[in-house]
C-alpha cells in the first residue's frame, strides 16, 4: 500500500515513517520546509495552504491512505483550513485519510471527555484544531479523525525539552498549573493511528495516554481525563 504522511518531518510524522516502512508500505513523506531525519520511499515538498500543489501531490502519489500528522501553530490557514482542503483532495481522488487533532480543543470546564465530546476550546490553536476536525468530516465523511494529547518520548519531545530546560534553569518562563493532560508515547500513537487505518474505522477517536497528568506538579491528583484508547 502506498501511504502519504502529510508532516513527514515533524515528530509524529517521522515515527509514522519508520512503522508504515517496517511494516512494508511504500511511505511519500511531506515537508513544508525542509525534509526532516526520516528515511520515506520519498519526499514531497508540500503547502497545505495551496490547493494547486495538494491535488499535485494526491494526483502523482495516489496513496490509498493519507495520514495528517502536520502540526502547526494558530495559523488558521494552515492549522484550520490547510487540513479542509487536504481531506478535499483526498475525497475527489477517493483516498482514505487519517487526521490527527488535539484535545487543545477543549476547555478542560467538563471532568471527563469522551468520543463524543464537543469542542470547546479556549486559545486560538484549540478553535483552529476544532475547525479544522470539523471541515474534515463535512468534506469527507469517511475519514477518521484522531484526538491525542501530548506527544512524548524519553526527553525527545519539545514538551519535554521546555521542562527540562525550565527545571535546569537553561529556559525562563512558567507553565499552566491547571492544564492536564493525557501523555503518550510517540510510538504507541504511531501504531495505533496505522492500527486505526488499517481497520478502516471511521469517524472520532481519542487516542491518548492513561494517565491524566500536570507539567507543572506532575503528581497532581487528575483534575479531568482525557479518555484515549491506548
Amino acid at each position: 500500500m502506498t501511504v502519504l504522511i502529510v508532516g513527514g518531518s515533524g515528530f509524529l510524522g517521522t515515527e509514522l515513517v519508520r512503522q508504515a516502512r517496517a511494516v512494508g508500505h511504500t511511505t511519500v513523506a511531506t515537508y513544508a520546509t525542509k525534509p526532516g531525519s526520516a528515511s520515506p520511499t520519498a519526499w514531497r515538498h508540500l503547502d497545505l495552504r495551496d490547493a494547486g500543489s495538494l491535488d499535485a501531490v494526491l494526483s502523482e502519489v495516489r496513496p490509498q491512505l493519507v495520514l495528517n500528522a502536520s502540526s502547526g501553530s494558530a495559523h488558521w490557514p494552515t492549522t484550520a483550513e490547510g487540513p479542509i482542503r487536504l481531506a478535499m483532495a483526498a475525497a475527489k481522488y477517493g483516498t482514505r485519510i487519517v487526521h490527527v487533532s488535539s484535545d487543545a480543543i477543549f476547555s478542560g470546564a467538563h471532568v471527563h471527555y469522551d468520543d463524543s465530546s464537543l469542542p470547546d476550546p479556549l486559545t486560538a490553536y484549540g478553535a483552529a484544531k476544532a475547525a479544522a476536525e470539523t471541515g474534515v468530516l463535512a468534506v469527507h465523511p469517511k475519514a477518521t479523525v484522531a484526538r491525542t494529547s501530548l506527544i512524548i518520548c524519553h526527553g525527545r519531545s519539545v514538551h519535554e525539552r521546555i521542562v527540562h530546560e525550565l527545571a535546569d534553569g537553561i529556559r525562563d518562563g512558567v507553565l499552566f498549573t491547571d492544564d492536564i493532560r493525557c501523555p503518550v508515547h510517540v510510538t504507541d500513537l504511531a501504531a495505533a493511528l496505522l492500527e486505526l487505518a488499517a481497520a478502516d474505522a471511521t469517524g472520532i477517536h481519542h487516542l491518548a495516554g492513561p494517565d491524566a497528568v500536570s507539567r507543572h506538579v506532575p503528581c497532581q491528583v487528575h483534575l479531568f481525563a482525557f479518555c484515549g484508547v491506548l
